[in-house]
C-alpha cells in the first residue's frame, strides 16, 4: 500500500473516533457559542468535551442560578450531571470529563447549584448526536 493511502485510512479512522457538535442558537443567551466533542478512549470511556464563548452570567438568566450545568442524556442511565462550564476569562467556559456512559444528547441548564442531581434550572440549549 502506497503511504498517501495509508495516511488517508488512518485520517479517516481518527476522524471517525469522536463526534463533534454544535448547539442551536439559544433564544436564552443568544450570543453564545456552544461546541460539545464527545470521544471513546482506550479504555472505552468517553472524552467528553464542552466549551462556550460569551457565554452570560448565570445569575443573568435565574437569579439564584450560580452554575450552567452540562448534562447528558444516556441511552440506558438516564440524564447525568457532567459538571458546570466555569467561566475562564470573562469570555471562554470550557468543561472536560471522562465518564463511563455514552451520550445520545446533550443540554445546558442555569442551577442554583453546580452539585445537582437532576436539572431544575432554566434550560440553555440542546444538542444530539
Amino acid at each position: 500500500m502506497k503511504p498517501k493511502a495509508i495516511l488517508l485510512l488512518l485520517f479517516i479512522f481518527l476522524a471517525s473516533c469522536a463526534t463533534t457538535k454544535t448547539f442551536p442558537v439559544s433564544d436564552i443567551v443568544p450570543a453564545a457559542e456552544i461546541k460539545v466533542k464527545q470521544k471513546t478512549n482506550n479504555n472505552d470511556n468517553n472524552e467528553i468535551s464542552v466549551k462556550a464563548k460569551y457565554l452570560a452570567s448565570p445569575e443573568r438568566v435565574k437569579s439564584d442560578a450560580t452554575a450552567f450545568v452540562v448534562w447528558l442524556v444516556t441511552e440506558e442511565n438516564g440524564i447525568k450531571n457532567l459538571g458546570a462550564l466555569y467561566n475562564e476569562n470573562g469570555e471562554d467556559s470550557e468543561l472536560e470529563t471522562v465518564t463511563s456512559f455514552k451520550g445520545t444528547e446533550f443540554f445546558i441548564t442555569a442551577e442554583a447549584e453546580a452539585g445537582v442531581s437532576m436539572p431544575q434550572g432554566v434550560e440553555i440549549s440542546r444538542v444530539k448526536l
